[in-house]
């Protein structure tokens, strides 16, 4: 894991070494029990206020908005909520019925609001994983880092886009593109369709849903069940070959319109440094 972000920003002829220690914000992460286990990290929450009140927003890269609220519907159009989050400062559209939770205690102690790809990407995100930190700035960090890895910012919905990054499993020829999605936090990796499976683990079985399966709602409501196997061989992912395991998850409605080998999540990361150069389209994984 990086304890100073060490930005290699080179060129083939003048190779230029610059440490930027970043202005790191903290984040926590949501801890829960799933299907009777340990608990595990649920979610990545990031500190805001809105309209001067103390609350949480989840990240989730999975998602291409700036702003989605988890109350009340819609947000009116004629109605502004001031929030501040990563440094930012912005009115979003708001109703009544979505800030419900500015007057209970702890801000109703769950996240209001779920925050994408859209609210960076006009600059880097970095995440510290283990120290549970982060920072965002304007600028374009890994831009001629030569160690970063490519990152494919694809739009298919009004407003931001997809974080997809380069994937290859043991033993395959060539490479796939992957959903790097922070929403996805206790999982490894993800496949939600048996082409994705199949780009993930080869010739792996599908499997069948058992006592240790997860049951939960997607995002549409829908009943969604994930089954975890171990990923013989692993992926390599960001240039770092990890071990992650994998989820073959039935039901959920996220269909891209671009083939994938699949989600990964925070667990397969573990406690290393992310950096998201959205304006370069790099990024880069601590070892």
């Amino acid at each position: 894991m990086l304890k100073t972000l060490l930005l290699l920003l080179a060129s083939a002829s003048a190779p230029v070494v610059q440490a930027v220690e970043p202005e790191w914000l903290p984040f926590h992460w949501g801890m829960g029990s799933v299907a009777g286990g340990p608990p595990e990290r649920l979610g990545l929450l990031l500190p805001v206020t809105v309209n001067g009140v103390a609350c949480t927003v989840q990240l989730d890269t999975g998602a291409n908005g700036e702003w989605n609220w988890r109350r009340g519907g819609p947000a009116a159009t004629d109605m502004r909520a001031e929030i501040a989050v990563a440094g930012q400062r912005r009115a979003i559209p708001a109703s009544a019925a979505n800030l419900v939770q500015l007057q209970q205690p702890d801000c109703g102690g769950a996240p209001i609001a779920i925050v994408g790809n859209a609210l960076f990407d006009m600059g880097s995100l970095t995440l510290d994983l283990g120290k549970s930190r982060y920072a965002w700035t304007p600028a374009a960090l890994l831009a001629g880092a030569r160690n970063a890895e490519p990152l494919l910012y694809l739009s298919w919905a009004e407003g931001g886009g997809h974080v997809m990054v380069e994937v290859t499993r043991a033993g395959a020829a060539g490479l796939s593109y992957a959903l790097l999605d922070t929403g996805a936090a206790r999982f490894g990796v993800v496949a939600t369709t048996a082409a994705e499976w199949r780009a993930l683990t080869g010739s792996a079985a599908l499997p069948v849903p058992d006592q240790t399966s997860m049951r939960f709602p997607g995002p549409n409501g829908e009943d969604v069940v994930c089954t975890e196997i171990a990923l013989a061989g692993g992926l390599e992912v960001g240039g770092k070959r990890l071990a992650p395991r994998a989820a073959y998850c039935s039901g959920h409605s996220f269909k891209a319109p671009v083939q994938l080998a699949g989600t990964v999540g925070m667990a397969a990361l573990g406690n290393r440094t992310v950096v998201l150069d959205y304006l370069s389209r790099r990024w880069m994984l601590s070892d």
